[in-house]
């Protein structure tokens, strides 16, 4: 599938995978995430628990493929 044309959204960009996600894509053309196709909030700009902001979110900014490499980590003894 060639990307380079498309609007991305990941979200996780920030943690390991999200970015090797965003380093390969970029790597492949797909753009910057300051102002080229490629589209990334933080949890602070965006809780995607929150189904009303990212419905909204996602009207906006008009993605057209969404990467989900958000997670939430604290290792084995975490709650």
């Amino acid at each position: 599938m060639n990307l380079t044309n498309k609007r991305i959204y990941i979200a996780g960009h920030r943690g390991m995978v999200g970015q090797a996600l965003v380093r390969a894509l970029e790597a492949q053309g797909a753009g910057q995430i300051a102002g080229g196709e490629i589209i990334a909030r933080t949890s602070d700009e965006l809780d995607l628990r929150d189904q009303l902001a990212t419905n909204c979110s996602f009207a906006e900014e008009r993605p057209d493929v969404v990467l989900f490499a958000a997670a939430k980590v604290g290792g084995i003894l975490s709650r």
